[in-house]
């Protein structure tokens, strides 16, 4: 019996209409009363005795997804023996119908299908690997921000395109593959077939000849240029391939169709690998399985179980790493230019005692020229060196010497960071209490860098407020707060500073950037001061990057997604990130990265080119809280190879590595002074 408009189903999610319907089932519109926000919710009607188990753990993987073009899966769950999915819901309208109502261009559609195949990678190396192998127009919404996000995992419907044949494998003539209609194994490879098969209609406005009747010889393939001359020739040749009706003639992986479809493979190499046009040119080894696959259709209409999305060994061609064992050697060459690996040579060695602020008696003696390196001539750090116990905020040149201490007094101080122009630091300390005696909790302070005038708390409230981000521009600071539901989100403060002795102030509350009940924390800033990297982690999984804009509010049109984040790493390889630092220049980020238990190493990736493998700087225990030079050549960072954290640097490669510490306490959390600031 299908579910009424306004039925509560399992107490949390309230039927507002359907979205579709098919032979398995039904896609409903629903609020979720707990999130207050939209939902589509799949009924899944076609159950067998053993298919909880196997629902179960689909729907587990499912949930597990997070990529920018693919739905969140946010519950499941069985019900009087039906099988319900909650995915996020998706406005906008689907391909098809846009298609219909608009013929799109060929620049538009390659960026649709750079931005599907994009997810289908990032399908394909999960392990298990994930195939759709229902991919369609109908089936890619295009949200009104221009993004296209890939949709129905697990159950069929019918649409304006016709009906989907009902079953585990969703069939759909002229984008499904042969493969799919009878017994035979789908893989990576199907999607790629599908993926080409919408390609190809949407560039020309009509559907690829069916699989079938193409290795019957009833029907051949027409090239998509005799249909529309507009489109590229090595376009043209990439769809022949990838709708080859031989697994094996298509390409290797839907990473190298995209490849193809941008013109980065050599096109001869593309030729020569184009499949007959003419489907009764399939080599002789299958001719014996084509009986049986065209038999099978109608096995496949009569037989249910489980969800339409397959889950598959891994395929030789798309094995990777499994994301909590990392990959040590870059599979790629660097990601960084050639001039950024040569820095200057370090400056002498100086004698490391820490001194005293001088006196207004001391005898006048001629001013060093300051020590200066990476674009920088002091670094902030965190040491416990006065008196072995307490943590507190020091300064020292960038080859360690001249180490002056810059907070005094009982508790620890942590996570220095200085102000764009150098003239004043953030730290973390705990903020006392009110005058009913509730604990603030930690706090962000503000303080001269010359000592002078008096030390600020900045949010102080209830909750930990920690991680500290000034924005390049002076005028916000980002920060981490545990103030709503103990949970750690990213909150944005303005802030609003006098000259010295004068200090800060806070020009506005604080705005919680993070939505709902999701957590998130470490913020940095971009240098552009318009996005901030931050690790989310979700459903307390490891922490990932994330890259979220911030829109000024004079800037804001009210729509609800504009200040949407997005997951930086879309192969999702980078599992257990911390600390982030941005280079200057805006093109990487450097983080650390738990790569198995009781070990962290720093990592660098190129934000041009998310997809590219992070490159490896280091390679010992405990190497954490990278920071850029603000001319991005050196990264300071953390480590504890030497039994105690002590402050390292290193070039932007990881060569040259150098303690600059090497003191028995505790030396940690460095941050380089903006811009050689006085």
């Amino acid at each position: 019996m299908p579910l009424e408009q306004n039925e509560i189903l399992n107490d949390r999610y309230r039927i507002d209409g359907q979205l579709g319907k098919g032979g398995m089932g039904t896609v409903y519109l629903a609020h979720d009363r707990t999130l207050d926000i939209h939902v589509a919710v799949k009924e899944n009607l076609n159950l067998n005795p053993e298919s909880e188990r196997q629902f179960r753990r689909e729907a587990r993987l499912l949930a597990s997804l997070r990529h920018p073009n693919l739905p969140r899966v946010t519950d499941h769950f069985i019900l009087e023996d039906r099988q319900y999915l909650v995915m996020d819901y998706i406005a906008g309208t689907d391909l098809h119908t846009r298609s219909m109502e608009k013929p799109p261009s060929v620049e538009e559609v390659l960026d649709w299908a750079d931005s599907v195949g994009d997810a289908l990678a990032y399908l394909h190396i999960r392990q298990p690997p994930v195939i759709h192998r229902d991919i369609k127009p109908a089936n890619l919404k295009l949200q009104p921000d221009g993004n296209v996000v890939l949709v129905d995992f697990g159950i069929a419907k019918e649409s304006d395109q016709g009906i989907t044949t009902t079953g585990a494998r969703g069939l759909t003539p002229g984008f499904s593959p042969p493969e799919q209609y009878g017994d035979q194994r789908t893989d990576a490879r199907s999607d790629q077939y599908a993926l080409a098969a919408t390609i190809y209609s949407l560039l020309t406005g009509q559907r690829p000849a069916d699989s079938i009747k193409r290795m019957l010889g009833k029907e051949q393939l027409k090239p998509a240029r005799e249909l529309n001359p507009a489109i590229p020739e090595h376009v043209d040749a990439g769809l022949q391939r990838a709708l080859a009706l031989d697994k094996d003639q298509r390409f290797p992986s839907v990473v190298e169709f995209r490849k193809a479809l941008r013109g980065e493979l050599d096109m001869e190499t593309v030729r020569a690998s184009l499949p007959s046009l003419d489907g009764a040119t399939i080599p002789a080894r299958r001719s014996s399985n084509r009986a049986i696959w065209i038999g099978g259709i109608a096995a496949v209409v009569l037989v249910g179980g489980g969800l339409a999305l397959a889950l598959s060994g891994a395929l030789p061609f798309l094995r990777s790493e499994p994301t909590s064992t990392p990959t040590h050697t870059a599979a790629v060459a660097v990601v960084l230019p050639t001039e950024t690996i040569a820095p200057s040579p370090l400056p002498p060695e100086a004698t490391q005692t820490a001194t005293t602020a001088p006196t207004a008696t001391a005898p006048a003696s001629p001013t060093p020229a300051p020590i200066t390196l990476g674009g920088a001539s002091r670094i902030a750090f965190v040491s416990d060196r006065e008196d072995g116990s307490t943590l507190q905020i020091w300064t020292m040149n960038p080859d360690g010497s001249d180490p002056r201490q810059l907070t005094f007094g009982p508790g620890d101080k942590s996570q220095p960071r200085w102000s764009p122009d150098g003239t004043r630091l953030l730290y973390v300390a705990p903020g006392g209490r009110d005058e009913f005696g509730n604990d603030f909790g930690l706090d962000i302070f503000v303080v001269n860098a010359d000592r002078s005038g008096e030390t600020i708390n900045l949010t102080q409230s209830i909750g930990d407020d920690f991680d500290p981000a000034w924005s390049y521009d002076g005028s916000q600071i980002a920060f981490t707060s545990t103030r709503v539901n103990e949970l750690r989100q990213v909150f944005l403060i303005g802030v609003s500073c006098e000259p010295a002795p004068q200090t800060c102030a806070v020009a506005q509350n604080p705005d919680n950037l993070t939505e709902g009940f999701a957590v998130e924390y470490q913020p940095a800033w971009a240098p552009d001061n318009n996005r901030l990297a931050v690790i989310a982690s979700i459903n307390q999984a490891p922490g990932r990057i994330f890259l979220r804009p911030v829109i000024r509010e004079e800037n804001k049109t009210g729509d609800p997604d504009e200040g949407q984040a997005r997951m930086f790493d879309v192969r999702d390889r980078i599992i257990g990130a911390q600390e982030l630092s941005w280079s200057s220049d805006g093109e990487f980020l450097v983080f650390s990265w738990i790569i198995s238990r009781g070990r962290e190493e720093i990592y660098i990736a190129s934000l041009a080119n998310p997809g590219l493998d992070p490159v490896q700087l280091t390679n010992s225990l405990g190497n954490k809280e990278p920071a850029f030079s603000p001319d991005g050549q050196w990264i300071a960072f953390t480590t504890t190879r030497d039994q105690n954290p002590e402050i390292y640097i290193m070039t932007n490669n990881g060569s040259g590595q150098k303690n600059l510490t090497n003191d028995p306490g505790r030396d940690l959390q460095p941050d380089w002074l903006p811009y050689s600031s006085p």
